[in-house]
């Protein structure tokens, strides 16, 4: 497929991950401007509140803390970058989740400013990718905003993301693995004929499936027991950054494929029911459908298990769509619509529908 993007956007200005992290966010400032508009969820800002503003304080002139509830939509941003521009603030701080870092992103991009971002979960890289996921202040999904600048700085408290729920760790891991899924569906390391840089995202993404598939267990078994180990560091760094360096090296060539199009097409036609799952949850069940395509249904069995044992979505059904009827040449038009499949190719466009049939069967 070719390739999205012309420049390898690869990573973020800086990237801090360790415990007690926060204490750095006003030197971090510093480095951008001296008055930040620091926008985050209201539970993530309960988190990092204390420890936040205490670093920002003895660095900032000023600074302004908004709670943002909505989702990431471009009227909001619109009305923070204005704010921006009134009062005189000159540096983004997203804090929370991927809606949270996605709409700190697009709050800079209509500003023109700096963006530091605080992530308070693992279950994305939206921390780290220059691009935002845009929806409707209703939820559905309008597409994806890639922007030319990278983020300036991540700042991972590993003390902060250790509180999460496992739900949400296993969601950056699901989101994670399908970078690897995802480009098998057109390269499988064995031709020098790709996009330049596609074989070093492959490496990478082969790697981080084998650190993921080996070490969650033992992360989620540390993050329980409120401890930072070695290989729930090694998670965080692979779901936030790794992750991230992958999509940039990649430019969006091969890289998102049929999971994250179920996930993208799902947000739309189920936008409701589909509001409980995360991301990575819907990917994660997209992931069924991309190896099963990718001819290798084999390593669905690896990813069952990891879903039943910690009770996640392992089905359409289980995120809220139904495959039946009408739906489900909806989303085998819409798949093949879409830059997942080449439309002009009647062998893919039969085992996609193949592939839907085991799918639904799930």
């Amino acid at each position: 497929m070719p390739v999205r993007e012309k420049s390898f956007r690869i990573g973020c200005g800086r990237y801090i991950q360790e415990a007690g992290a926060l204490a750095q966010c006003g030197t971090e400032i510093a480095r951008l401007g001296s008055a930040p508009l620091i926008v985050g969820g209201k539970k993530a800002l309960s988190l990092t509140r204390d420890a936040l503003t205490a670093s920002v304080r003895t660095a900032c002139n000023k600074y302004e803390v908004i709670t943002h509830t909505g989702t990431c939509s471009e009227e909001r941003a619109k009305e923070l970058a204005d704010l921006c521009a009134c009062k005189g603030y000159d540096v983004i701080v997203g804090v929370g989740g991927g809606v949270m870092m996605d709409f700190a992103k697009l709050c800079g991009h209509f500003a023109a400013l700096p963006v530091i971002n605080i992530p308070t979960s693992s279950a994305t890289c939206a921390c780290y990718t220059p691009l935002s996921v845009r929806y409707t202040p209703e939820g559905r999904t309008v597409g994806s905003l890639h922007y030319e600048r990278e983020v300036d700085c991540v700042i991972a408290d590993t003390a902060v993301i250790a509180t999460q729920p496992v739900r949400l760790l296993l969601a950056g891991v699901f989101d994670a693995l399908a970078k690897f899924v995802e480009i098998r569906q057109r390269y499988r390391g064995d031709t020098d004929e790709v996009p330049l840089g596609l074989d070093y995202a492959y490496a990478m993404a082969e790697h981080s499936y084998r650190v993921l598939t080996e070490r969650t267990d033992a992360a989620i078994a540390a993050m329980q027991a409120g401890r930072i180990t070695a290989d729930f560091d090694q998670l965080v760094f692979t779901t936030l950054a790794a992750t991230g360096v992958i999509s940039g090296i990649a430019r969006g060539s091969n890289q998102c494929a049929l999971a994250h199009k179920f996930y993208e097409i799902t947000r739309v036609l189920f936008h409701e029911s589909a509001r409980p799952y995360l991301h990575g949850e819907i990917v994660g069940v997209g992931l069924l459908l991309q190896n099963h395509f990718n001819g290798e249904a084999e390593r669905n069995a690896e990813l069952l298990t990891l879903m039943h044992k910690y009770g996640m979505p392992a089905s359409a059904a289980d995120v809220g769509a139904d495959m039946s009827g009408e739906i489900f040449e909806e989303y085998i038009r819409r798949l093949t619509a879409s830059s997942a499949i080449d439309e002009k190719n009647p062998e893919e466009c039969r085992r996609l529908r193949q592939s839907m049939e085991y799918f639904r069967s799930l």
